[in-house]
């Protein structure tokens, strides 16, 4: 297996990729996409195969100096198993080939030379100028045919064709992996994502997980999660639980209880994501900022107190609300180890829920419960449509 050198992404695809894969890191015009490539081969690096970059855009020294920026940390050949075929050589096979089929048998001929003299393992390819030397499909050709039969290949495209060219080589299976880097059609918030679109080796579903950069690496994050729910459901024990740092703004009405005024705050970095949870208050009166702050959430969890039915006309209102600002959702049902808990039918029907939304019964003082929940919603969200 080959590491793609990203947090997280190797889980989803089953530990990493297949050697001999063909894999393409397909980049929506004006996404920061590039580290995606750069992180695969310093993973290949630090496991010390032999690597083979083509670069028709840029010279050697250029790319380095910009591998390194983006990385923070320099690539150095003489201490790795890298050869390059770079701007400089696409000049001179210009120069000398005097036809489109004698330039394509020139690039051939250079590929398989440094395959063959490095004994390349992984060969990856920036393939926009190869495109528009070639076209799509016999500029695929000269890389996979030039290249052993055993080698894997990473390809880099600029994708001005959209999800219809995106589809068409998942059809025709034209590589292993395909993953998409894309911007989100949200203004708020607005965030770079990426999909595992397909992949030969499994029958997962499809996968959009948005990220950050940060310090030179992937990083998937999820800016903000919503915990939602009637007076007393637990959602401040809930934040809590599930966060390693976090705070509360509370307090004591005139009949004695607790209740959050402002909002619960929680961070926590969880299964490699980065995620930020916000608990509302509870009381219809601060229903009025709801929709402000639905509307920059990623994923609502709506938790009820499951002993109190009474709170599920009250949590009726609120997956009303919710379900308006289509985002994945899950509801919790809290308080499973007090007396009179209700059956997951029954809130379902209280709350009015569909059967595609998950319900789970759950103690928001139990760490894994709650982190069961976040768990859930969490899938929903890499399988939602942005």
């Amino acid at each position: 297996m080959i590491s793609t050198g990203m947090f997280g992404i190797d889980d989803m695809l089953g530990g990493g990729i297949p050697d001999g894969s063909r894999v393409l890191y397909s980049l929506e015009p004006g996404v920061d996409g590039q580290l995606f490539m750069i992180s695969t081969l310093y993973a290949a690096l630090e496991k010390r195969q032999s690597c083979l970059v083509i670069i028709p855009h840029t010279t050697v020294d250029a790319f380095m100096h910009d591998v390194g920026h983006l990385r923070g940390k320099t690539i150095r050949a003489k201490e790795h198993k890298i050869a390059f075929l770079d701007s400089v050589d696409r000049e001179r096979i210009q120069r000398s080939a005097v036809s489109g089929k004698a330039a394509e048998r020139e690039w051939r001929a250079r590929i398989q030379k440094l395959c063959t003299e490095n004994k390349v393992e992984v060969i990856f390819g920036y393939f926009d100028i190869i495109y528009e030397d070639f076209g799509l499909e016999k500029g695929l050709s000269l890389l996979s045919g030039s290249c052993p039969p055993d080698a894997t290949i990473i390809i880099e495209h600029l994708n001005f064709g959209g999800d219809k060219l995106l589809e068409s080589l998942a059809v025709r299976k034209s590589f292993d992996l395909i993953l998409a880097i894309k911007s989100s059609f949200r203004p708020l918030p607005h965030f770079n994502y990426f999909t595992i679109l397909y992949t030969s080796w499994s029958n997962q579903l499809r996968r959009s997980v948005p990220f950050l950069v940060r310090s030179g690496r992937i990083v998937p994050y999820i800016p903000k999660i919503v915990v939602t729910g009637p007076p007393e459901s637990g959602k401040s024990r809930f934040v809590a639980s599930a966060t390693e740092l976090g705070m509360s703004v509370d307090r004591t009405g005139l009949d004695g209880d607790v209740t959050t005024v402002a909002m619960d705050f929680g961070w926590l970095h969880w299964q490699d994501f980065d995620i930020t949870l916000y608990g509302t208050p509870g009381q219809p009166r601060f229903d009025p900022m709801l929709p402000v702050i639905l509307n920059n959430a990623m994923g609502v969890v709506l938790l009820v107190d499951a002993t109190n039915h009474d709170q599920l006309a009250r949590g009726r209102h609120l997956y009303k609300l919710i379900t308006r600002m289509h985002v994945p959702i899950i509801v919790a049902a809290n308080k499973k180890d007090l007396p009179g808990v209700m059956s997951e039918e029954e809130i379902r029907k209280g709350i009015g829920t569909g059967k595609n939304v998950p319900v789970l019964l759950i103690s928001s003082h139990q760490k894994d419960e709650v982190r069961a929940v976040l768990e859930s919603l969490v899938d929903s969200i890499t399988r939602f449509i942005y």
